[in-house]
């Protein structure tokens, strides 16, 4: 009796297993579909970050792009501007040149994303004591913890 009970154990493992591994695969594959959903999430993110920093530079809006600042935020801009600034001083730097070189039309016609570092150009036409001119721009973030922050805004 005690090898038959051994056999029956054995026979109802087995039935388990039967059961069971269908459902791990079915639940390891459920995980995998999450995985690719949250890095979806993540492109969508960036995009809508790009959208919302493109409005910021279309209505030179600086309070849209500043938020995306971090503490060191490297820019270079045609007007000589060149270097690392804080979150506050980027503020102003980019403001003055707003008010320098008046937008008459922007749109991003480029953009790159992985999980941690993305960037984003584009053309500036702008209007500068009445001569209208061109100017390449090229944005990048990168992904800091949850937040994203431009670490280069680069005007040339």
């Amino acid at each position: 009796m005690g090898s038959r009970h051994i056999i029956l154990n054995m026979k109802n493992y087995f039935y388990i297993l039967i059961i069971l591994l269908p459902l791990s695969v079915l639940f390891s594959q459920t995980s995998n579909l999450t995985r690719k959903t949250d890095t979806k999430k993540g492109v969508q993110q960036e995009e809508l970050i790009f959208k919302e920093i493109e409005s910021g530079i279309k209505d030179a809006n600086v309070e849209r792009i500043s938020k995306y600042f971090g503490q060191q935020t490297y820019f270079s801009f045609s007007n000589g501007i060149n270097g690392y600034y804080s979150s506050n001083q980027a503020y102003y730097v980019l403001e003055d040149f707003f008010k320098l070189y008046r937008v008459t039309s922007f749109k991003m016609d480029n953009v790159k994303s992985d999980s941690n570092h993305s960037y984003a150009t584009g053309k500036y036409n702008y209007d500068n004591k009445g001569q209208r001119s061109t100017a390449q721009v090229y944005i990048s973030i990168k992904k800091i913890g949850h937040n994203w922050i431009i670490t280069q805004f680069t005007i040339n």
